[in-house]
Parts: C-alpha cells; sequence; structure tokens
C-alpha cells in the first residue's frame, strides 16, 4: 500500500506542471474571449442593422460578356417560389459550372461569393478563436424549419453572426469570411457529407489545407486540433468559393486536395 501511495504521489508530482499549464491555457482563452466579446458587443447595436450590398457581375473565363445579379434574379424568378428556395449552379454562353447563386434573406439571389462581405465580428490573432465563436454563439437548425418550408436560404456573414440559427453555409460562409480577415486562405466548399448535401471550409495555412468543419460544437481552443483536410473522411466536394473566385472541379473523381489541376478556376465575382 505504501509504494502505491508513493507511485500516486510520483505520479501526481509529474502530471502538476501539465495540469497547471492546461489552467493557464484555459484561463489564457477565457480572458481572451471575454475581452473580444465585451469589443464586439460594442458594436453590436450599430452592426447588426447593417445592410451589406451584395449586388455585383461576375466575369467569367473563356467569356466576353459578364453575368450579371439582374440576370439570374429573371431567370429565378421565372420560377416557384419553392424552386427558387434551392441553391443554383449556372451554365453560361456553353460554359458549364461557372458560378453559383443562393437566395438570401431578402428573398432574391445573390452570387455565392457576395455572401462574404468581408466582415469580421472583432479583430484576434488567435486562429481558433472563429471556430470556437461559431461553436458558442450560433445553433444549428436546418432552413426548412427556419424560413417556413424553403430548402435553402443563405445568409451574408454579417447575419450569420447576429441571426442565432442557421445550417451549414451560413457557419461556413461566416467562419471563410472571418478567416479571410486574418490573412488565411479561406473557402467555402460545396458538395456532399456522407451522402448529404453539406457546406464546410478549406483553410490553407502554411501550404496545408485544413478541413473545418463549421457546424462543429466541440470548442477547439488550438489551431494544431483542426484536421487536415487529407484525412477527412465523407467529404465530397464539388464546388469552392471565396469572396472573389468561385472553383469547379475538372474531374467527377473523389478527391481531398482542393488545390491542383483538378481545379479550374471558373469565375470571379466583381461587387457594384
Amino acid at each position: 500500500m505504501r509504494l502505491l501511495l508513493v507511485g500516486i504521489l510520483f505520479g501526481s508530482l509529474l502530471m502538476l506542471p501539465e495540469l497547471i499549464q492546461q489552467r493557464n491555457q484555459l484561463l489564457h482563452e477565457s480572458a481572451v474571449l471575454s475581452q473580444q466579446r465585451a469589443t464586439a458587443r460594442e458594436g453590436d447595436s450599430e452592426n447588426s442593422e447593417v445592410t451589406d450590398n451584395q449586388s455585383g457581375s461576375v466575369l467569367v473565363s473563356g467569356s466576353h460578356s459578364p453575368l450579371t445579379e439582374k440576370m439570374v434574379q429573371q431567370a429565378v424568378g421565372r420560377r416557384s417560389e419553392s424552386e427558387s428556395g434551392y441553391i443554383s449552379i449556372w451554365n453560361w454562353q456553353g460554359l458549364e459550372n461557372v458560378t453559383a447563386s443562393a437566395r438570401g434573406l431578402d428573398s432574391l439571389h445573390h452570387f455565392a461569393n457576395s455572401y462574404l462581405v468581408g466582415f469580421q465580428p472583432f479583430a484576434t490573432k488567435e486562429l481558433w478563436i472563429p471556430l470556437y465563436t461559431l461553436a458558442i454563439r450560433k445553433e444549428y437548425q436546418y432552413d426548412h424549419l427556419q424560413y417556413a418550408g424553403l430548402a435553402d436560404i443563405w445568409q451574408t456573414s454579417r447575419q450569420a453572426y447576429y441571426q442565432k440559427r442557421g445550417d451549414c453555409e451560413d457557419h461556413a460562409i461566416l467562419l471563410a469570411d472571418w478567416l479571410i480577415n486574418l490573412g488565411v486562405d479561406a473557402r467555402v466548399a460545396l458538395g456532399t457529407h456522407k451522402g448529404e448535401g453539406h457546406a464546410w471550409v478549406v483553410a490553407i495555412v502554411n501550404n496545408t489545407e485544413y478541413l473545418l468543419e463549421a457546424t462543429s460544437k466541440r470548442r477547439q481552443s488550438s489551431w494544431q486540433a483542426m484536421p487536415l483536410a487529407a484525412l477527412a473522411e465523407g467529404y465530397e466536394v464539388e464546388f469552392q468559393f471565396n469572396r472573389n473566385y468561385f472553383w469547379a472541379k475538372t474531374t467527377s473523381a473523389s478527391t481531398r486536395s482542393y488545390r491542383g489541376n483538378h481545379w479550374i478556376k471558373k469565375s470571379q465575382f466583381v461587387r457594384s
């Protein structure tokens, strides 16, 4: 028994520095988040009322004529309300899959890129904070439950922060836009996860691709805890976009790589 007690005591002494380090890390994280929340609250009242400019046109690679938002909205206007509630992938002048549009909270279709409005809730140097903040602030809810049966309604990054609920693309749009503000090459990926339509974020840091599940409610407090895209299972990506560009995959084969010859930059979004 004495030997056992000595062993336990020795083990506790070995663990003590690690426990202190973990405690200090948690205190640091708590202090950082408290400070950031206070900063965010100061601008909440004015920022939540801002109406972002989403209008613009798309310059399609291989075409000399732009695809305009007005053209998209006119085409969508000929559909039923339920049909217009889905994301649309557009062909233009014989070119396939040049961009995407989706219906916003204003009931109009806007280009996918336009939902990344350059918004960040507050400044931070810690790359893990945007995902952590999403985990504790925004609830996941399917669009058809929130918007009277409509299948797919998108929120801008600003709206996604102030709206309490949202689905996968709302989470992904806010996360990607925030990371872009931090200097990260971040993109919203569109495809399926385990056979279901889904949106997530790919972030390229130090030439390494990370797959960030924006809807995750695990409070990751370290960038090193983020999964490598090459190891993420069940994700089948078809398209990706950031504030400026829209990419489409050139092959039907599955891939876990978000760069390379199997991707083509289809178009550039130009905000009006």
